[in-house]
This record gives C-alpha cells, sequence and structure tokens, in this order.
C-alpha cells in the first residue's frame, strides 16, 4: 500500500436492478426500513435486513419465518466482509454463492 494509493479486494453489486428482478420482495422489505440507504445493494440490503428483524415491530409470524435466514444472511456477510479485509478472494467469492443462496431460500419463505 502506498502513501496516497490504497488496494482492497472488495465486492459489489454491479447491477443494483437485478436485486429487484431476483429478490424482488426482500428487496422491497429491506428498503421500506427507515434508515438511511446510500446504496441499493446486496449487502446493504442484508444490512437494512438485519436492522429491520432487530429494531421494527415486524409480526411473530415474519420474525418466526424470516429470522432465523436474516441472521444467517448477517452472519455470511460478515464473513465475506472478514474474508475480503484479510485478502481471501476465494473464500469471499465462496461465501457470497452461500450468502446468495440463503436470500433465495428466503425470498421463497416470504413468498409463502
Amino acid at each position: 500500500m502506498g502513501k496516497a494509493l490504497q488496494i482492497r479486494v472488495s465486492a459489489v453489486t454491479w447491477n443494483q436492478d437485478l436485486l429487484e428482478k431476483l429478490w424482488p420482495q426482500l428487496t422491497e422489505l429491506a428498503f421500506s426500513v427507515p434508515i438511511q440507504h446510500e446504496k441499493r445493494g446486496v449487502l446493504e440490503m442484508v444490512r437494512a435486513l438485519d436492522e429491520g428483524l432487530t429494531f421494527m415491530k415486524w409480526s411473530k409470524n415474519r420474525q418466526d419465518v424470516m429470522g432465523p435466514g436474516i441472521r444467517k444472511a448477517a452472519s455470511l456477510k460478515k464473513e465475506l466482509e472478514a474474508a475480503l479485509a484479510d485478502w481471501q478472494p476465494r473464500e469471499a467469492n465462496a461465501l457470497s454463492d452461500q450468502l446468495e443462496d440463503v436470500l433465495d431460500q428466503l425470498e421463497q419463505a416470504f413468498a409463502a
């Protein structure tokens, strides 16, 4: 790392419109949480869902159905960010696949 130039390994949502295509109900739920949303990416969606689960007065049924998956997604997000910080792109990539699988399952659970 130089004095002014920093090298990072990062994860970005390359197409924010895909969120609504892949997980329409989760996207709507996540970004209806009244917090400041600077971006609308996958990691931001997971953060918003986790904060919604923690701070919003969601129904008991929604908490029971969605809670375990949201907590799993939040845990995977944290692991992914740690892998990126530790310059472990392969591990981060595997975690991103797992995170997307959990989001797929959550979307199906939400629709049920």
